[in-house]
């Protein structure tokens, strides 16, 4: 998602601004979806030691390390859009 954000300009767009927030409020409720599922997933896994709760917990590791990049590009593209304002602002 951040990749639309950056074909386009800032210039004070709050169409822009709400669709990195709600992005970002998107991949933040994933993170805690995808954060439960792995502890549950761990404690599984601690229980019964097994190839499939091994894999299970694995995958969730994946994709909550994904989900976290994607959240992480978020906030830096927000930072970077922040950035270029206040040096408008400030000119």
């Amino acid at each position: 998602m951040a990749d639309w954000f950056k074909n386009r300009g800032f210039g004070g767009s709050d169409d822009e601004i709400d669709q990195l927030t709600k992005t970002i409020n998107e991949h933040s409720d994933e993170q805690r979806k995808i954060k439960s599922q792995f502890n549950k997933a761990m404690n599984n896994f601690a229980a019964e030691r097994s190839l499939e709760t091994c894999l299970d917990a694995l995958n969730l590791s994946m994709q909550l390390a994904n989900i976290r990049g994607k959240l992480a590009e978020s906030y830096e593209y927000y930072a970077r859009m922040l950035e270029r304002e206040i040096t408008r602002l400030t000119k």
